[in-house]
């Protein structure tokens, strides 16, 4: 018989894939049809930006980014490192980013994640907010680094700056629908394994 702690493991893990899957394939939908534009993609969310012709779009936030780091925050070990790469190469691949980059820039951001709700289960929201967006933050940067090291397009100051705003208003909004509609839960002390690491 399947422990009930790892089988609602594997079930999380089942929604976060899902989630993540319903959010890169619905960034791909064509939602503006405005004429007389060039489309381009943001490197880091993979989120159309259309940018010329005869208007200017806002740059929308990266919610592969804000639906992992909020599970992370919950419950680390409902988004494995393996799971996450998965979802951001997939990404990558649809998105027609450089492979790999940013998969590998953001690990390192939501890896600094899972030390902290590793070490104290006592975060604020507040908090919780400041440490995803510093950690977001650092990530977007590196990310602009290599693609000026590359000479890889990417899209101006102005419009990243943009993308880590909006991608900051974003954030509260993820966790209340993971805290209320997917119900990802900060685990308590009984749910806490012998090393002290949440569930």
């Amino acid at each position: 018989m399947v422990d009930p702690i790892t089988w609602r493991r594997f079930q999380y893990r089942i929604v976060f894939l899902v989630v993540s899957a319903l959010i890169i394939f619905g960034q791909l939908l064509p939602l503006n049809t405005a004429p007389d534009v060039l489309p381009l993609i943001d490197p880091v969310s993979g989120a159309l930006i259309q940018e010329g012709g005869s208007y200017f779009s806002l740059p929308g936030p990266d919610w592969l980014f804000c639906l992992t780091a909020a599970f992370l925050m919950r419950r680390p070990r409902w988004a494995p490192v393996v799971l996450i790469v998965f979802v951001h190469l997939l990404a990558d691949v649809l998105y027609l980013r450089p492979l790999g980059l940013w998969p590998a820039i953001s690990l390192v951001a939501y890896e600094f994640l899972r030390r902290q709700t590793n070490a104290s289960n006592e975060v604020s929201v507040p908090l919780e907010i400041a440490l995803v967006m510093g950690a977001f933050t650092a990530a977007v940067v590196v990310n602009g680094v290599f693609h000026l090291i590359f000479a890889v397009p990417h899209p101006n100051l102005g419009t990243v700056l943009l993308h880590v705003l909006t991608t900051a208003i974003a954030y509260p909004f993820v966790i209340a629908v993971t805290h209320f509609i997917l119900r990802v839960r900060r685990a308590g002390v009984r749910e806490l394994d012998s090393d002290g690491v949440i569930g």
